[in-house]
């Protein structure tokens, strides 16, 4: 087995899916850089045993490696980070809905506040889901495998997802329509 070409086929075929789940996980797009770096790690280390597995299979043990490795970094962002960081890093109940210029790029640029505002409230399994979808590109057969739960639930907490994120960008656009 040529381990070098086997990893990078491995790595294109699940690196997207991996990264979307951390950033979802984490809000946080170096931390998720670093912990699918760290994912990937392992893969090369256990990559014998790694490769011999259907597509699937290595979907699971890389999502089996990931999940752990957000559990250990959320444990241990609240370890260090104490309480006091905890309470700052939580997001806001209200984006910030500052009146803009009537200039298209910088209204765009605000609705796009919004919507990562909207993002950062959302349950942590809704946005998990939501990244996988939008940023991992796959579909809720794929996400409900790699998560552990069925395609229904998948779809459901997507809708959920939308719903929020619709509604924050309704109510902003009310907002707008006010001023």
């Amino acid at each position: 087995m040529d381990r070098e070409a086997e990893f990078g086929r491995l790595y294109e075929a699940h690196r997207a899916a991996v990264h979307a789940y951390f950033i979802g996980k984490t809000g946080d797009r170096q931390l998720a850089a670093d912990l699918m770096q760290e994912v990937f790690l392992r893969a090369w280390q256990h990559l014998d045993k790694v490769a011999g597995v259907p597509d699937d299979g290595q979907r699971g043990w890389l999502f089996t490696v990931a999940r752990n490795l957000s559990v250990d970094a959320a444990r241990h962002q609240r370890t260090a980070a104490g309480t006091q960081r905890a309470l700052e890093s939580e997001p806001s109940s209200r984006p910030d809905l500052a009146v803009a210029p009537a200039s298209a790029p910088v209204l765009a640029a605000e609705r796009a506040g919004v919507v990562a505002a909207a993002i950062a409230t959302l349950p942590q399994r809704q946005r998990v889901t939501l990244a996988m979808a939008a940023a991992g590109d796959m579909n809720s057969a794929e996400i409900g495998a790699a998560l552990g739960v069925p395609a229904g639930t998948v779809r459901y907490r997507l809708s959920l997802a939308r719903r929020t994120l619709a509604e924050a960008l309704g109510d902003y656009d009310d907002l707008k329509e006010e001023q």
